[in-house]
């Protein structure tokens, strides 16, 4: 019998533990059960309530974090499999499987000469360059990488890898934004008053620029007597790293499930996202769908999705975004325009079940393959 394993154990955090979630909740609702299954914790407690694990073939959790060798008992987990997809990678560990697909979403390889790394003294951009390199010579190993857009698959040719051995699975909104039932309220870290509200989505990463968020605030306040709340995501230590503990208008509720996430969208008056590399990111399909607004870095790999539907800003001009910010606030005409915008878009977009089938045709156009090795 031909032995296909699901292997989610790397992610731990952001959109990746998201998607992984989702595909397995698709593969347990399309009841496509000839699977091994080994995820995370975080991605174990992220499935929805009504999966069963015990349907599939097998189903481990393990944790595996970054170059950590695998223990004997986990390393049978792994081996001995057709074909193992995982997600998202570098999977550092080696492990004995006939054909290796890999799910790619690491913008800093696929655009190398890229922007953020202005964001790094220059010691720290080596240092960097170094990381990704690595993990280059990783991707590289893996027999298919499957990547969530068009304009990736195209850098990831331009830097040399096969385009013959680069699939592109479109991202979706998640079916938990269809299925209000399943929606769970964020606790707690929204101030109490009125002011309108900005939120971000996400993890305090280099790239994503928050930083600027600062300067944009003493804009807001000093030009146009403007106090927003901005409200996060993040850490109690992603919110000192960024300073933001010291401002009192920023807040953070926390890191939240997926299941949180449309009823943080759902509490804010508009997306901040001031993001200057991505491969894609959810943040901004899943606010379209919740109906909240768009405010977002003049970049294709944001203007590739959301069109027409967001208000754009230079990502490196905090008084541009300060400008943006109150044009679309202060105008309920253009906030309504744009929201319906976002609403035909997300109503075209593939759904979480056509990326779940995307996917299993994949693996299963690979299978044949791997007996040929």
């Amino acid at each position: 019998m031909k032995r296909i394993l699901i292997n989610a154990s790397n992610l731990h955090v952001g959109g990746g533990v998201q998607v992984a979630a989702s595909f397995i909740t698709e593969l347990y609702k399309l009841k496509k059960f000839n699977f091994s299954i080994v995820c995370s914790t975080a991605v174990y407690e992220s499935l929805s309530d009504y999966v069963i694990s015990d349907e599939f073939t097998s189903f481990e959790v393990v944790n595996v974090f970054g170059f950590k060798k695998l223990n004997y008992k986990d390393l049978i987990k792994f081996n001995g499999h057709d074909v193992c997809f995982t997600i998202f990678g570098p999977f550092y560990p080696s492990i004995d499987v006939k054909y290796h697909i890999c799910g790619f979403a690491q913008a800093w390889i696929a655009y190398p000469n890229n922007e953020a790394y202005k964001k790094f003294p220059l010691v720290s951009q080596w240092k960097s360059k170094i990381k990704f390199w690595i993990q280059k010579q990783y991707f590289k190993k893996y027999d298919l990488l499957v990547v969530e857009q068009d304009h990736v698959k195209h850098a990831l040719s331009k830097i040399g890898f096969d385009h013959k051995r680069v699939e592109v699975v479109n991202n979706c909104v998640s079916s938990l934004y269809l299925n209000p039932d399943e929606w769970l309220p964020i606790k707690g870290g929204l101030p109490k008053n009125n002011k309108p509200i900005l939120g971000f989505i996400g993890r305090a990463y280099p790239h994503k620029n928050l930083n600027i968020l600062i300067m944009v605030n003493d804009i807001l306040i000093r030009e146009y007597d403007l106090n927003l709340n901005f409200i996060f995501t993040l850490t109690d230590e992603e919110m000192a790293s960024l300073k933001f503990d010291q401002i009192d208008n920023f807040y953070s509720v926390g890191s939240l499930s997926a299941q949180q996430c449309p009823d943080f969208y759902s509490k804010i008056d508009a997306l901040i996202f001031p993001s200057l590399l991505e491969c894609f990111s959810a943040s901004p399909i899943e606010a379209m769908c919740m109906g909240t607004p768009v405010i977002a870095s003049n970049r294709d790999f944001i203007k590739d999705i959301c069109k027409d539907s967001a208000v754009y800003f230079d990502p490196l001009n905090p008084f541009d975004i300060a400008e943006k910010i109150v044009r679309l606030l202060s105008d309920e005409n253009l906030k309504e325009t744009k929201v319906n915008l976002g609403y035909s878009i997300t109503k075209n977009l593939s759904v979480a079940e056509d990326r779940a089938n995307n996917y299993v045709s994949i693996i299963q156009s690979k299978l044949n393959e791997s007996h040929k090795k």
